[in-house]
């Protein structure tokens, strides 16, 4: 039992190690949705954000809610009109972490050096087998392996770089310019190089050369390529012409993203916008006009370098070397929420899908993030609160997601790649 007094005066860090010795649990789980508004976001914003505690109700609980109360003495009064009791229960909440608790948990041993980029494939029908799902996973040994979703058996390696693989990315199905169905890996290395490779054949298609520094990141929507660098690249995905570059960072480009088409809320007169998202190391993300390439604003907040960028329908998701991950609102570009649960930078940050597959889960969304703290957190999208956090034993440096939601994967500093199945 631990006391409301001592919740609220307890920092955060503090309660965290309280609870630990009250109950010999390593996760405790976040139930605050309702019970925060009464106890804790009343009395304690700072707990509010420590996403790591639940309160289980008295059994005056449902009376308490109702009553809305706006004290703490108020509080006290309602949960217990008899006796004043100021004691609360504090205990795991199973079904909040039903699904993520207890995973299942796959090892992928095979490259020899750090996976600095994991991707996963859509559905595709190859000349051999309909409906294969790929792994993609880029190294440090310089190599690309594409593993088997459903076995999770190596498939084959693909050895076209010279250097250091350090992203990859899957295109839709395109039409190339002589009118072929393509679907293609691209990939991005430190040779300076993106490679195309045909995704049902695993052969190499093209090299793109353009870039004067490694390219770090690689995005694809509709018939573009995005990449990353010293600059931004677009190149046509059908034609593997360049078709711009930007240069508006000031330092090398971490993370490229692109967002879905919407109608923003700032400019009333930008109906059907899509933006080009990039992180740089000069601690900035800014967003591009994805139609004329121009750009639109630049969003300042980070302190360190900026290395991953995500987008969902609603936000744009930053992960950074300041340990924080920034939650933006896409038609404002207003800052919304910073999560400050990792003690180590955050090294890429990915969204799943909204998906009707698990019926209880319809309407939720999360973001997963991958840290050097050796830990894949995942947050609720809709309250931003941690839903629970993964160990990992080394450094994770890329995360990704599969279309159902069942899976998440992690390239490591150790060279292996963790599957981590939901249940």
């Amino acid at each position: 039992m631990i006391t409301i007094e001592e919740i609220f005066s307890l920092t955060k860090l503090q309660l965290k190690n309280k609870l630990l010795e009250h109950e010999d649990k390593t996760h405790y789980s976040n139930n605050l949705e309702r019970i925060n508004a009464v106890i804790i976001h009343s009395f304690n914003k700072e707990l509010l954000n420590s996403k790591e505690m639940e309160i289980v109700e008295s059994k005056n609980y449902d009376r308490v809610m109702k009553s809305n109360p706006t004290s703490y003495s108020n509080f006290l009064e309602l949960l217990n009109p008899k006796k004043k009791s100021n004691k609360i229960n504090i205990n795991i909440n199973p079904e909040l972490l039903k699904f993520w608790n207890t995973p299942k948990i796959t090892t992928l041993e095979g490259h020899t050096d750090r996976v600095n980029c994991v991707a996963v494939s859509g559905i595709i029908n190859t000349p051999d087998e309909l409906g294969k799902q790929y792994i993609i996973s880029g190294s440090e040994d310089n190599t690309i392996k594409i593993w088997d979703l459903s076995t999770f058996e190596l498939v084959t390696t693909l050895e076209g770089d010279t250097d250091y693989i350090n992203c990859v990315a899957v295109s839709g199905i395109i039409n190339t310019a002589d009118n072929i169905e393509k679907q293609y890996i691209i990939s991005g290395s430190d040779d300076e190089t993106i490679k195309i490779w045909d995704l049902s054949t695993f052969e190499l298609v093209a090299t793109l050369e353009g870039h004067n520094y490694p390219v770090i990141s690689i995005a694809v929507s509709g018939k573009y390529i995005i990449s990353g660098s010293e600059d931004i690249k677009i190149w046509d995905l059908s034609t593997f012409e360049l078709v711009e570059t930007l240069e508006e960072h000031t330092a090398i480009v971490t993370s490229v993203a692109v967002s879905s088409v919407f109608n923003t809320a700032k400019f009333p007169d930008n109906i059907g916008k899509q933006y080009i998202i990039s992180g740089s190391e000069d601690k900035t993300i800014k967003i591009w006009d994805f139609s004329t390439f121009k750009l639109v604003t630049t969003l300042e907040g980070h302190t360190f370098s900026v290395n991953s960028v995500a987008v969902s329908d609603k936000y744009i998701i930053s992960g950074s070397n300041d340990s924080t991950i920034k939650i933006w609102d896409i038609s404002t570009f207003e800052l919304v929420e910073t999560l400050e649960e990792h003690n180590g930078g955050v090294n890429y940050v990915a969204v799943s899908s909204n998906t009707a597959k698990f019926p209880d889960n319809i309407g939720k969304q999360y973001i997963i993030s991958g840290s050097s703290d050796d830990t894949i957190k995942i947050w609720n999208i809709l309250t931003f609160e941690l839903v629970t956090t993964l160990e990992n034993d080394t450094e994770v440096y890329s995360v990704a997601i599969s279309s159902d939601n069942k899976y998440i994967i992690s390239g490591l500093y150790n060279g292996k790649i963790k599957i981590w199945e939901k249940n």
